[in-house]
């Protein structure tokens, strides 16, 4: 006994050809759509009609028109490519889920950037992302220690790595008035061996602070009267009039809002530096980190 195979078809490819020819009336102009030559745009209609056990259109060298049948299918056919177009929307839409865990790093005390009150507000967006954070006062090997999102201050070195421009920071020298007023104020930065200085010991040179003159950098070697690893520390210290500090704008502009901290040795501080958003190129293929990284640019600091 020999049994007959029907042949295997594409049945959704064959679909979107039958109604692309109903949508340009003929089979040449859909063979000139998909670029491929007539007579496969007819075995195509052939074989739904083979399938489905029924003519579907009436042909002639001349013109075409479609049966009963034809008729019934053609809205069928529409209706499944409209499901299986909605359904790849929809799966376009779950591979795009903004959910997943996300760990940055970032210097210490630096919440003041405004980095930290936009990360919440997006939290709140999307509950499903959980954000790990790291903030350390070192360089950090995003790839080694599994940082997805890096918030760096200062010139960064070309590398692989995608930077955004996220807002600025000065470092200033900064003292209490009183303190001041009881030893003075330096006039020249090679003066602050003199001083009571209060160093944030988690910093890379702790006992060396930069300054500018004659357009260059120059460090200046201090003495630390008081030392503590956190920079918020180090600042309400030196409100308290324990001596003078070299911190970032971000750990003192409230105390200098406040006039519990000035400013000193104004003429020697750099320009302000840049903070920047880092992340590994291929990181963007996380849906998660591409909207986190959208909203902190969207919510920068003005």
């Amino acid at each position: 006994m020999i049994i007959l195979m029907k042949r295997k078809i594409d049945l959704l490819k064959a679909m979107k050809t039958f109604v692309l020819v109903l949508e340009k009336g003929s089979f040449s102009a859909a063979s000139r759509e998909l670029n491929i030559v007539a007579s496969a745009i007819s075995r195509q209609v052939s074989d739904l009609e083979e399938h489905f056990s029924c003519q579907l259109l009436y042909r002639t060298t001349r013109a075409m028109q479609l049966t009963a049948e034809g008729r019934y299918y053609l809205e069928q056919f529409k209706d499944v490519l409209a499901r299986m177009e909605n359904l790849e929307d929809l799966s376009h839409q779950r591979q795009q889920k903004v959910a997943g865990n996300i760990r940055i790093s970032a210097p210490r005390g630096s919440a003041g950037l405004g980095f930290l009150k936009a990360a919440s507000d997006f939290m709140k967006l999307h509950p499903q992302v959980k954000i790990s954070w790291l903030f350390v006062n070192r360089f950090v090997n995003m790839v080694e220690e599994g940082v997805d999102l890096a918030i760096r201050v200062g010139e960064l070195a070309d590398s692989s790595f995608i930077a955004r421009r996220y807002g600025q920071v000065k470092v200033n020298f900064v003292a209490s008035e009183q303190y001041l007023k009881n030893r003075g104020s330096p006039g020249y930065p090679k003066e602050l061996q003199q001083h009571q200085c209060i160093v944030d010991s988690s910093n890379r040179l702790p006992g060396r602070w930069r300054y500018r003159e004659g357009g260059k950098e120059e460090l200046v070697a201090v003495h630390a009267f008081v030392e503590a690893n956190d920079g918020d520390i180090v600042a309400r210290l030196a409100a308290d009039g324990h001596g003078i500090a070299y911190l970032p704008s971000f750990l003192t502009q409230d105390y200098l809002d406040a006039g519990q901290l000035v400013p000193v040795l104004q003429d020697y501080a750099f320009d302000a530096a840049p903070v920047s958003l880092v992340y590994p190129a291929n990181r963007l293929m996380n849906p998660a980190l591409n909207a986190l990284v959208s909203y902190l640019l969207e919510h920068k600091p003005v």
